[in-house]
């Protein structure tokens, strides 16, 4: 079985977004760019203590997407305020010792990227390219990637992947939470955060007031993802439906930490669902000027990408396998674990 993240350097993900910037001292420029480059820390506990060590509230401290923590990402960040070079040094040093310490604890970095009139904010990222290590390959599996060496072209079915739902190996639970949100039962949405294990749940372990009171002290953007996951779990069952439909005969069902998906063996399964699919409706919720809100988003039901294989070399990490280097990019909002998965499932059905 292949194998993906043994390593968090096996899964580098970095953000792709034009963002014009000025010189420092330009009027009207009050936001400073920076990258934001992390391991072991999810988006928002990286905000929580960059904000902290900024003496900001997290709210003024902007992003374009959400990075996994189990893996080592690039992001960019927008602040209020200038952070001198001497400041992000001393951020570095006590933040950053782990980067390339034994062992992949976590660590945080940043560097310089620019200054700004804009706040960065969730849905203008404009993509994410991808640098993988696919381990534990067998000797079929080798060959064939070894065969098809360079650019090829993938189509994939557009699901969220499951960590969309929750910390890796914890219970995914995020889009239950948006679920109990919607329907008013704070004291269900705040039982299922004390089970998360997410960056939450130790303050809500921890709190004893009024359910609702908990989710308003929260940074509303942490809301407002808990309401975006509901509704990725409702694009999932709908994008399922349309691979039942149109893929009976060439699918292969698989369960992903308790979150089922069906996924077509072939390309022209794969645009049959695409075909289906346009139109198909999925609701994204923002938190915006003081308001929570959903509104109608742009995403395909399925996506095609170039995908660069590499090498196929002896994986170290165990004897008798082998592991394969993938490149890639894909638009905002597509996950790189789903795009992988398929490329296996079409290229295993594709040898029988």
């Amino acid at each position: 079985m292949t194998l993906l993240k043994k390593f968090p350097a096996d899964f580098l993900v970095s953000e792709s977004l034009v963002l014009p910037t000025t010189a420092p001292d330009t009027a009207g420029t009050p936001y400073h760019y920076v990258r934001l480059r992390k391991r072991g820390y999810t988006t928002f506990e990286a905000i929580d203590t960059l904000s902290a060590f900024c003496d900001l509230d997290a709210r003024e401290v902007g992003y374009a997407g959400l990075k996994d923590e189990d893996a080592i990402t690039d992001q960019l960040i927008s602040l209020t305020g200038l952070l001198t070079l001497e400041r992000i040094e001393q951020f570095n040093t006590e933040h950053g010792a782990g980067e390339h310490q034994q062992g992949h604890p976590p660590f945080l970095m940043l560097r310089h990227h620019g200054y700004g009139p804009l706040a960065l904010g969730v849905g203008e990222l404009d993509g994410n390219s991808f640098h993988i290590v696919v381990r534990h390959l067998n000797q079929a599996q080798a060959e064939r990637l070894d065969g098809i060496r360079g650019r090829r072209s993938l189509y994939f079915v557009n699901y969220y992947d499951t960590q969309r739902f929750g910390v890796p190996t914890g219970p995914k639970r995020t889009h239950l939470i948006g679920q109990a949100l919607l329907d008013g039962d704070h004291g269900r949405a705040l039982e299922l955060v004390r089970e998360s294990g997410s960056a939450e749940a130790t303050a809500a372990q921890r709190f004893t007031g009024p359910a609702a009171e908990f989710f308003s002290s929260l940074d509303q953007r942490r809301v407002a993802f808990f309401l975006s996951s509901h509704a990725s779990a409702a694009w999932n069952r709908q994008v399922s439906d349309l691979v039942r439909t149109n893929c009976a005969d060439h699918m292969v069902q698989e369960v992903r930490e308790g979150i089922p998906y069906l996924f077509p063996t072939t390309a022209d399964g794969v645009l049959a669902v695409l075909r289906d699919g346009l139109g198909l409706r999925y609701d994204s919720w923002r938190w915006r000027d003081g308001q929570m809100a959903s509104s109608p988003s742009a995403r395909p039901a399925a996506v095609q990408t170039q995908i660069r294989v590499g090498e196929v070399t002896e994986d170290e990490s165990a004897p008798g396998s082998w592991r394969c280097t993938l490149k890639f990019f894909l638009g905002s909002g597509s996950y790189g674990t789903t795009a992988v998965g398929q490329f296996f499932h079409q290229l295993q059905a594709a040898a029988q």
